[in-house]
């Protein structure tokens, strides 16, 4: 009994889409090289498209539904914030890339 239990409480927390999503504003942005927002925005481009694939029919969500549907409901939430978070910060970087390095008014 005690295996069971166990199996099914590390097939849930495996199942759940984590937390990554990530701060609009940092302290350094302001300072940061052109070269350097070019690499973060790339980078961050890359965990989007992560974050992305969290959401929808994925083995995780098809695994929670058969274990414990409203989990499901959980990883929805949780992937569009991780979405959000991102798209947010890249709009930020952005708006210095172009004002920083291409000379575009900064708009926010």
């Amino acid at each position: 009994m005690k295996f069971s239990v166990s199996c099914l409480f590390l097939s849930l927390v495996a199942g759940c889409v984590g937390n990554r999503a990530v701060q609009t504003v940092q302290a350094d942005d302001y300072t940061k090289s052109c070269e350097s927002l070019q690499y973060e925005l790339k980078q961050l481009g890359a965990t989007f498209d992560n974050a992305k694939d969290d959401s929808g029919v994925t083995p995780k969500n098809v695994g929670l539904a058969l274990v414990f549907w409203p989990g499901i409901i959980v990883n929805e939430v949780r992937s569009n914030k991780n979405q959000d978070s991102i798209s947010d910060r890249m709009k930020h970087l952005g708006a210095l890339y172009n004002a920083k390095c291409l000379g575009k008014p900064l708009r926010e």
